[in-house]
């Protein structure tokens, strides 16, 4: 009786332990510049994963799998590795392109695309088996001047943030342009707010907007300064975040005086547009210009 009773009392302890333990936010984080993805905890900044990446491979994009794996672009390709480094798949951009978006789809798809002559998106299965490609003359000669992330709509239609005209291009699966939004700056990538509203990451401009891509209406606009706690500078990757925030990435590569206004690479800002976290610290982590939640 005495032994159940320590088996028992074992095993109720171990349950109220495991309940007990709030599991931390993880996030994926890549960029420009960096020579390596990495997986931190968000609650101590500490990196618990990381893997190399090559001299000059560019990455702008990364993402975590719903079976929780690793998809990353890296301007030569767009390539899928477990957390042993083991690469799965692995789809190369020709020669003279670039491959900057690798996005995770809400159905588990992937979304691909590449920057060149012509410009290619595609979407791709789980295992790397490509289901559409559609070609676009984006009507920019150099193609590390096109994009970088490239989103979907809810229509079925890509979204296109051209860096060097300050416009997001909307084109239909067969390569048809439908409608062209002007914004500020260079785009980077576009985030789907509310209703037909996004987030639109303007680059070089120090600026974020959120804008209505139908009518091109400005419905909030944060400049440099205008956030409380950083300096925004090349305004890169974003992310959705609990409760309505989103995940800003803050690349410095372009200013030289980045540490010295003790900026953060990467924050969050809640719905009200307050930053309620940040990640700051040059000597552990690169430029980071693309970030993801870790399910």
């Amino acid at each position: 009786m005495k032994v159940l009773y320590i088996i028992i009392s074992i095993a109720l302890l171990g349950m109220s332990t495991a309940f007990g333990q709030k599991k931390t936010e993880k996030l994926l984080l890549g960029g420009s510049g960096w020579n390596k993805i990495v997986i931190i905890d968000k609650a101590t900044g500490k990196i618990e994963w990381e893997h190399p990446l090559e001299k000059g491979w560019e990455c702008n994009s990364v993402a975590a799998t719903p079976d929780g794996n690793i998809l990353f672009s890296y301007a030569r390709g767009a390539k899928v590795v477990n957390r042993e480094h083991k690469e799965l798949w692995n789809i190369a951009a020709p020669a003279g392109c670039e491959m900057q978006t690798a996005r995770i789809l809400p159905g588990g798809n992937c979304l691909l695309a590449w920057a060149g002559h012509p410009a290619v998106v595609m979407e791709v299965s789980s295992d790397g088996k490509i289901l559409s490609r559609t070609e676009y003359d984006t009507g920019v000669k150099r193609p590390h001047s096109q994009f970088r992330q490239v989103n979907k709509n809810t229509r079925g239609n890509y979204l296109v943030p051209i860096i060097s005209t300050s416009e997001v291009h909307e084109i239909s699966p067969e390569g048809k342009l439908v409608k062209i939004t002007k914004v500020e700056g260079n785009p980077f990538t576009v985030l789907s707010s509310k209703g037909k509203n996004y987030w639109v990451a303007c680059g070089d401009a120090h600026i974020l907007l959120e804008a209505n891509l139908e009518n091109g209406k400005v419905i909030r606009r944060y400049a440099e300064h205008d956030i409380e706690g950083t300096n925004l500078y090349f305004v890169a990757g974003l992310f959705p975040s609990a409760k309505g925030g989103i995940y800003v990435c803050n690349w410095q590569g372009h200013s030289r005086n980045a540490k010295e206004t003790n900026s953060p690479q990467l924050f969050e800002i809640d719905k009200k547009g307050k930053m309620v976290w940040s990640l700051n610290d040059h000597e552990a982590f690169g430029m980071i210009s693309a970030v993801s939640t870790i399910r």
